[in-house]
C-alpha cells in the first residue's frame, strides 16, 4: 500500500514540472563561445520535457539561436572544444516575452 501511494504522489507531483529528467543528464549546458542561453517555450504552456527543450543558444551577432550541447555526469558527452556555460541572455539582447514572469521556468506541484 505504501508503494502504490508513493508512487501516485511522485506521478502527481512530477506532472506538472518543466524538467523531466533526472540530475546527471542534463547537468550543464555549453553554446559556442560568445553566445549566451535563451529561455523559450516553443511547445506551449503546458509543455513538460527536459531542459534541452526549453534553452537555446543564441548569437546576437547572427540573430540565430541553435541547440546548445548538454552533458552530465551520467553521460558521455563531452564539452565542445570552444564552448563555454553561457549567461542567460539580458533582456535587452533577446526576449519573447511581453513580461519577465512569462519567459521564468515554473515548478508546479499539483495539476493546474
Amino acid at each position: 500500500m505504501k508503494l502504490i501511494l508513493s508512487t501516485v504522489l511522485a506521478l502527481s507531483l512530477s506532472i506538472g514540472t518543466n524538467a523531466v529528467l533526472p540530475p546527471g543528464y542534463e547537468d550543464d549546458m555549453w553554446c559556442p563561445a560568445g553566445e549566451c542561453k535563451i529561455y523559450s517555450i516553443p511547445f506551449g504552456d503546458d509543455y513538460t520535457g527536459p531542459s534541452s527543450s526549453f534553452y537555446f543558444c543564441y548569437n546576437s551577432v547572427t540573430d540565430e539561436v541553435t541547440d546548445g550541447v548538454w552533458t552530465g555526469s551520467l553521460t558521455d558527452v563531452q564539452q565542445p572544444k570552444g564552448w563555454e556555460k553561457p549567461e542567460l541572455c539580458s533582456k535587452d539582447v533577446y526576449s519573447e516575452c511581453e513580461y519577465d514572469h512569462d519567459c521564468t521556468p515554473t515548478l508546479r506541484t499539483e495539476m493546474p
